[in-house]
């Protein structure tokens, strides 16, 4: 069935044993398992519409739903390390949030990531206890024991196309002496390869299309979309409601009769809780808001992976420009509808890797690849036959901040990404600079170059060079990973505790990207799923 006819329950009343507040990644995961247990309610609810549009679905037009009302920007104020320049960050506005509208590539980050976490006061959640759950929701379709699921429901595949160009990219790094590797998630992250994606016969498999739509006719389980969350209302110190506005300006309360789970994202989920009065106190006294709990880390700890680019133009039409025209889309059409085939079964972005660039064996870069060359961050892609390979930071030293700009929740947050703000990160990407220009020098590219169009010809990637430091913050630009803005811990700047409760108050929890302490290793969507299903244990532990 297409996942966007799904039919879900909409809201019957106003009273609920759980709200989950926000339908992304993790907030998918959260309402299946609860309404699956079959004993309570579940109201979900969504600012987005129901994944209806067949940009989402088909997996090679994932760009163009990031053009669609299905997907909203969050700017920056300026940046000071990207020369002043205002960062854009896409988020999914749509059922199963990033998701629904991301390159579907399967990435859970290293095993430190996790053990980092529990050593800094986040109980239960080192790598042994992610792995677990990871293999749980995972249908893997190559990949078994030790460390892959084959019996869950997000299915992670293999790519089903593989452009040549992309295949180009990884023999030229074998040539540049990198190590091969056909699993990012098993013994070993380092290396060059394939990305496994969450996507089978060229249908993304989204957590709205994995958790939550099988499980649509359950009647324990309602779903309100395009209802934005404004604020948690308290009876005391106990979170007991959710204050909605739909899409026509309606007001509504929903009650929660055991508790509320706060899964709006990096950006939302801390913006709701500082309108609820959560937060920092002198911060909410500004916008005349009332604190329930003073907790000063809210918003704060901001992380997200950057990227810079590294470009070359090919000397003959081999790239993916203007694929999405003419005969060329109407030969890629009939090979997808007819066939299941071609291009269109693509997530486009099919192959990178993880390089250690500072011989600590653990990478700290990761490379995309794909035969398209973007334009200035915040754009669209450039008309030329082209190939960009991105490396990005894989753990930033830069910190920032989410705040609030009044305690109207119709106006965006105030983001203050601060990113590039700490020289080692824009040390970092200089040595993927250099990783990517050593892939690009080697024969099976090298032929296919007309010219390098960035950094450029004759521009130093060495130490010291203003100018390719100037070129690297000049072309930096977001991975769409924002977290770390809620994060897990048992001291002063955690927001929750290990059981995703917020300190400070009661019935009120939040697990999303936002709960990462510090940003995992690679792409965030799976480590947001997992998250969700840990999430899912603890509140029916607690029931």
């Amino acid at each position: 069935m297409y996942p966007g006819l799904t039919r879900y329950r909409p809201p019957q009343g106003d009273t609920y044993d759980y709200i989950v507040a926000g339908g992304g990644s993790a907030g998918c995961a959260i309402a299946a398992g609860l309404a699956q247990d079959g004993r309570f309610s579940v109201l979900l609810i969504e600012g987005g519409r129901k994944d209806i549009s067949p940009w989402i679905h088909i997996t090679g037009t994932f760009f163009k739903a990031l053009q669609t009302q299905d997907a909203k920007v969050v700017s920056s104020e300026p940046v000071p390390g990207l020369l002043g320049a205002n960062m854009p960050v896409p988020q999914g506005n749509v059922l199963g949030g990033g998701s629904s509208v991301n390159a579907m590539c399967y990435v859970r980050g290293q095993p430190q990531d996790y053990d980092s976490w529990e050593d800094g006061g986040a109980a239960g959640w080192g790598y042994k206890n992610a792995l677990a759950m990871f293999k749980k929701q995972e249908k893997n379709l190559r990949l078994g024991d030790p460390f892959h699921g084959q019996s869950g429901p997000l299915v992670v595949g293999d790519q089903e196309f593989g452009h040549p160009t992309n295949r180009m990219f990884i023999e030229a790094a074998s040539e540049a002496g990198f190590a091969m590797n056909d699993d990012f998630n098993g013994a070993k992250q380092e290396g060059i390869g394939f990305y496994q994606v969450t996507s089978s016969k060229g249908r993304r498999r989204s957590a709205a299309a994995s958790f939550l739509a099988p499980i649509a006719k359950k009647e324990t389980l309602h779903v309100a979309f395009q209802t934005r969350v404004e604020r948690i209302g308290f009876t005391g110190k106990r979170a007991t409601s959710v204050e909605t506005r739909g899409l026509q300006g309606a007001a509504k309360t929903f009650r929660a009769r055991k508790e509320i789970v706060l899964t709006a994202g990096a950006f939302n989920s801390p913006k709701i809780l500082m309108l609820s009065g959560i937060g920092p106190a002198e911060h909410l006294r500004q916008h005349g808001i009332d604190v329930v709990a003073d907790r000063r880390s809210v918003g704060a700890n901001y992380q997200d992976h950057v990227a810079t680019q590294v470009a070359i133009l090919f000397k003959k039409p081999i790239g993916l420009h203007n694929q999405d025209k003419g005969l060329a889309a109407l030969k890629h059409g009939i090979d997808y509808f007819l066939f299941r085939r071609g291009l269109l079964t693509s997530n486009i972005i099919e192959a990178g890797g993880f390089i250690d660039t500072e011989g600590t064996g653990r990478p700290d870069i990761q490379l995309n690849c794909s035969a398209m060359v973007a334009g200035p961050p915040g754009q669209g892609y450039l008309p030329v036959h082209g190939m960009n390979i991105n490396p990005y930071i894989l753990r930033p030293y830069s910190r920032g901040r989410v705040g609030l700009r009044s305690r109207d929740p119709k106006d965006q947050v105030r983001l203050e990404a601060n990113v590039l703000s700490d020289p080692r990160d824009v040390e970092t990407l200089r040595r993927g600079v250099q990783v990517a220009r050593a892939i690009f020098a080697k024969k099976h590219l090298f032929d296919v170059t007309e010219v390098e169009m960035i950094p450029g010809p004759g521009v130093s990637d060495g130490r010291g060079s203003n100018e390719i430091d100037e070129i690297i913050r000049k072309n930096a630009r977001t991975v769409f990973h924002p977290s770390c803005t809620c994060k897990i811990g048992v001291d002063e700047d955690a927001v929750v505790d290990p059981q995703l409760r917020v300190h400070g108050v009661e019935g009120l929890r939040v697990a999303d990207a936002s709960v990462m302490p510090t940003v995992t290793s690679g792409n965030t969507n799976a480590p947001t799923m997992m998250i969700g299903g840990r999430c899912v244990e603890m509140v029916l532990a607690d029931a």
